[in-house]
């Protein structure tokens, strides 16, 4: 369960369907939350509507055509949207405007008939000018939601495994399978609604831009049914007692130790077996050389050279 002071990193990991459900719900308001900052021509009005046009005009616009592709002039639209939402390039709204009609619309073609393959589809749309694995996910999650997510910065640093803005593609396909199975995850739990990756992007947007601009937003974020209510005692117990950490180092330890027990058993050359001891000497969890000796002289009658183990120990 995430909690109202939680960051959109541990909302992701923690969040119910429920709370999912709440803050995908939210996105408008966060939009508007993030367009009330705006400053420059055009105002807050911009964003909302170049934000509606992306999120709900541009797609039907794609797959109105027999066969999907985009214009020139909604690459353009697009990467105007994309540059109020999240960071302004200077000039790179010129170097998209050197792309022809022809060359735009043949590689948005190629590239949604190489869906699912997301890394083919992002490749073949950055042939064109000025356009980044960001934009090109932007299209991307315009056309197929249920594949692909936008290559937002807010939602980059919320992804776990991923907490970072490296514009690459291998990046944005490891941030766009983590959406990819946290939609699976959630539809799994909740069939009263149907998750895309991009759906998973925009509730996380949200969540991020309410933390950051607006917390009013996050007043009403449910509770599951089964959490107790005012249950001061409950809440001191669990202070008081935290749940036991996992001795993972512990079972490495043990783990360490059989290793050893069955070189040292296993009849190989007395070379071979000091080579597979030096390889697992080297693992992080380190354990006294004595115990080793001490068991291995049990055991067989085999004698060690001593500075081998000095040097572990």
């Amino acid at each position: 369960m995430a909690s109202v002071n939680d960051t959109t990193l541990e909302f992701f990991s923690k969040a119910t369907p429920a709370q999912w459900s709440y803050m995908f719900s939210k996105y408008k308001d966060a939009l508007k939350a993030k367009a009330s900052r705006r400053t420059k021509k055009g105002g807050p009005e911009e964003l909302i509507r170049m934000d509606a046009w992306y999120q709900e005009e541009f797609p039907k616009l794609i797959h109105s055509r027999k066969e999907p592709y985009i214009t020139h002039e909604e690459l353009v639209q697009l990467t105007k949207w994309k540059l109020i939402r999240e960071k302004f390039r200077p000039n790179l709204i010129d170097l998209v405007r050197i792309n022809t009609e022809k060359a735009v619309t043949t590689h948005s073609k190629k590239a949604f008939k190489r869906l699912p393959n997301l890394g083919g589809a992002i490749a073949m749309l950055t042939c064109l000018k000025g356009v980044g694995p960001a934009s090109a996910s932007a299209i991307l999650a315009a056309a197929y939601p249920d594949q692909a997510p936008f290559m937002a910065d807010e939602c980059m640093l919320s992804t776990p495994g991923v907490e970072t803005m490296d514009y690459t593609v291998a990046e944005y396909l490891n941030y766009a399978m983590e959406l990819k199975k946290k939609s699976n995850h959630l539809n799994s739990l909740d069939s009263s609604q149907t998750w895309t990756p991009h759906q998973i992007e925009l509730a996380l947007w949200a969540h991020f831009v309410a933390g950051s601009l607006d917390q009013s937003i996050l007043s009403d974020l449910p509770l599951p049914e089964d959490l107790p209510q005012n249950n001061d005692n409950d809440g001191q117990e669990k202070v008081k007692n935290p749940p036991k950490l996992r001795r993972s180092r512990k079972v490495l330890f043990k783990m360490k130790i059989q290793l050893t027990q069955w070189i040292v058993l296993f009849p190989v050359v007395e070379r071979l077996q000091m080579m597979l001891l030096n390889m697992l000497m080297r693992i992080p969890i380190r354990i006294r050389a004595t115990k080793i000796m001490d068991w291995s002289l049990q055991q067989r009658s085999v004698v060690f050279n001593s500075t081998f183990f000095n040097q572990y120990s």
